[in-house]
């Protein structure tokens, strides 16, 4: 996943994918979320509504998936 981030952070969004889609994923989730967590945190408030736990779910349950689904193909392609 570390150089699906390297690649993501260059702009590349292509060869990140190729390197891992669900590290792709997280790291477009980071990108998003960094900033609005900063101003948050800078203001002392929620910018927006705070995360629901059902989203935080969903989310990491969809990244693991196509994370594994990454994976198998990978495997089963040799």
């Amino acid at each position: 996943m570390t150089t699906s981030w390297a690649w993501l952070v260059r702009g590349n969004v292509v060869r990140a994918a190729q390197a891992n889609v669900g590290g792709t994923m997280l790291a477009a989730a980071a990108l998003v979320a960094a900033p609005w967590l900063l101003v948050s945190a800078t203001r002392g408030r929620w910018l927006v509504t705070p995360p629901g736990d059902g989203v935080l779910v969903v989310a990491a349950i969809v990244v693991v998936v196509v994370t594994l689904i990454d994976w198998g193909l990978r495997l089963a392609a040799g």
